[in-house]
């Protein structure tokens, strides 16, 4: 777990809204891993997983401005990945008829310590992986996933129970 000074963050939105593109690069940087994470269980494909973050720094540069409270950067950026993640993961499967297989099972190149608990994760529906990623690998809280994802939070508490009990089962096997 990472502990992020809440004050430079701050200060660092504060900036980059002041047209400070040191700030903004700051502020990606210390979101990068998350942003691969994330995009990494949505798309799988590597050059669709760059795309998407590479899309949502451009996003992120051009849109700064808009962002309300500087305090919710991390869950605005996400929320733009998110959305490009689904954009490309959409367009996707309008070109190509995908095999479902390949979506419920990902090869990883990052590394996580525990692999039989990330090939658990990969099986699960994509909406319960995603809320899953978000709240044990993002700490982030469910008012805010539930924010990010447009849904109410008390869906975002079922999908994840729902989530629990399925990666209970598969790992006590």
């Amino acid at each position: 777990m990472v502990i992020v000074n809440t004050s430079s963050v701050d200060m660092d939105v504060h900036d980059a809204k002041n047209g400070d593109k040191e700030a903004i690069s700051r502020l990606i940087l210390e979101n990068k891993l998350s942003m691969y994470r994330i995009a990494k269980n949505i798309l799988k494909k590597p050059h669709d997983v760059e795309d998407a973050i590479g899309d949502t720094i451009l996003i992120a540069y051009e849109k700064i401005g808009g962002l309300r409270k500087n305090a919710s950067f991390k869950t605005w950026l996400l929320k733009i990945l998110i959305n490009q993640c689904y954009g490309i993961y959409k367009k996707k499967n309008k070109e190509f008829l995908v095999n479902k297989l390949e979506f419920s099972v990902g090869i990883y190149d990052d590394t996580y310590e525990n692999f039989e608990l990330m090939q658990a994760i990969n099986s699960l529906e994509e909406n319960q992986r995603i809320i899953t990623i978000l709240y044990y690998y993002e700490d982030m809280r469910l008012k805010d996933i539930a924010n990010i994802l447009g849904i109410p939070e008390g869906t975002v508490k079922s999908r994840l129970k729902r989530a629990k009990e399925k990666l209970k089962k598969l790992i006590t096997k």
